[in-house]
């Protein structure tokens, strides 16, 4: 049942004063208006077919009023004004009943009077508590004249006054009853309409609440992001710092060895101290590429003919103490990878090579296709001092380092790793104590097919 507090809503509209009971509490009173119409027309008619010539001129006046006040209550209420419709419908209602009962009596009404009397206390119980009582009131006085007008009829004979009496009973109690019902009927409504929109207010309010949450902890996660990301910047520096080493050891060695050297062989080291410097500065642009978060370069490369180009470089690594082995195998496919991460990878583990012999001893770069075709093998090797159980299942731990203090950053493998598994291929290092180590990389290949023209 659609019911609204007792307060009327304006129109917010600028410039109208237009007064609303509820969007469906304004259809409930236009369907009212329109059934009670139509049902007091319809009741004189039948009214008149059936009495004929002698019909009292009052049924069909009543009838006629009643309808008029129902159109006229429609058109206030088509006009935007609901509650004075509302209003206009009971006191219109009292009036006419007022004058049915008074002219018929209580007797004529009690077929018809719960289709009489509940549109008017509904009305008023939508209007309020207030008016519902003084209708209840009302009401219950003309029941008393209806029943007074009957036992006047009548001479007040005994016998009859006390079926008037009788009526008039049930019809105030009956009154009374309905009145009562409609009232907590109607509050219970009202108040559970208030909560229902207290609980609407909380439930924007913690809408509002959570859109802020998860605003902030969208923000929240930016910064974390920010904060990884300059994380991860301070770790790419450090590793890239720790290849510069390697580069600069390469191009010192390669300027020594200008110093010691004839003409022609100065020429074929400046050439090696130029390659280093490219290389050098493929390395800087690793940084570069992250800071400014940009994608790594990847290209189609032939695996053999890049170690092929490394091996001079890979040379001037180690001193005359360790024997430097490169085989490329011969093998013929493609690897999808950055080339100069590539480079800076078999480096590092050069370098990591010949820090791990001090007394000298022997170095192998390997490539090998293994049964699969679709895969292929680096392998990195060295006889030097090994690692323990315990730091080889640590080795590829982010910052993880046996060096002193100052000589290392634990980020060389934990790099390269990164880097293999995002190219798609993954990482195994086998060593153990005083028997060396191996590293091998395994990375997907491409058919030849793909080599551009």
């Amino acid at each position: 049942m659609p019911i609204i507090p007792p307060s009327p809503r304006t129109s917010s509209l600028p410039g109208t004063a237009t007064q609303s009971l509820g969007r469906r509490t304004d259809a409930m009173l236009r369907g009212l208006l329109h059934m009670v119409g139509l049902f007091h027309l319809l009741m004189a008619v039948w009214i008149a077919l059936r009495m004929g010539m002698g019909l009292d001129l009052m049924v069909p006046l009543i009838a006629v009023l009643h309808a008029l006040l129902c159109l006229l209550c429609l058109l206030q209420q088509r006009a935007g004004n609901a509650l004075r419709a509302a209003s206009l419908f009971v006191g219109g209602q009292l009036l006419l009943l007022t004058a049915a009962y008074a002219y018929w009596g209580l007797a004529a009404q009690l077929r018809l009077q719960l289709v009489l009397l509940l549109p008017v206390l509904f009305v008023a119980a939508v209007l309020g508590r207030r008016p519902l009582w003084w209708v209840t009131a009302w009401l219950c006085l003309l029941i008393v004249v209806g029943a007074w007008v009957d036992a006047s009829t009548l001479m007040f004979r005994p016998d009859r006054l006390l079926l008037a009496v009788n009526d008039l009973a049930i019809c105030v109690f009956a009154t009374l009853l309905a009145a009562w019902l409609l009232h907590h009927s109607v509050t219970g409504l009202r108040e559970s309409l208030q909560v229902a929109r207290e609980h609407s207010r909380d439930l924007a309010r913690k809408r509002d609440e959570l859109q802020l949450e998860i605003q902030e902890k969208e923000r929240s996660r930016d910064q974390l992001v920010h904060a990884m990301k300059m994380e991860n910047v301070g770790r790419l520096a450090s590793g890239i710092a720790h290849d510069f080493n390697h580069l600069l050891a390469l191009i010192q060695s390669y300027i020594a060895k200008a110093r010691r050297s004839q003409a022609g062989e100065l020429q074929v080291a400046l050439q090696g101290a130029d390659a280093a410097v490219r290389r050098a500065t493929a390395v800087s642009r690793r940084l570069l590429d992250f800071s400014r978060l940009e994608n790594s370069r990847p290209q189609l490369l032939d695996v053999a003919a890049t170690i092929t180009a490394m091996v001079p470089t890979l040379q001037q690594v180690f001193d005359a103490r360790v024997q430097c082995e490169v085989d490329s195998g011969q093998v013929q496919c493609l690897i999808h990878f950055d080339p100069a991460q590539l480079e800076s990878i078999l480096l590092s583990l050069a370098v990591n090579a010949h820090q791990a012999m001090p007394e000298g001893g022997h170095f192998c770069l390997e490539v090998v296709q293994p049964s699969r075709i679709d895969e292929v093998v680096i392998q990195v090797s060295d006889s030097g001092h090994g690692m323990s159980e315990e730091v080889r299942a640590r080795c590829l731990e982010p910052f993880f380092t046996t060096k002193p203090v100052g000589q290392g950053t634990g980020l060389g493998l934990a790099v390269t790793a990164s880097l293999v598994e995002a190219a798609g291929g993954h990482i195994q290092v086998e060593s153990g104590k005083d028997r060396g180590t191996r590293v091998s990389i395994r990375l997907p290949t491409r058919p030849l097919a793909a080599v551009p023209a």
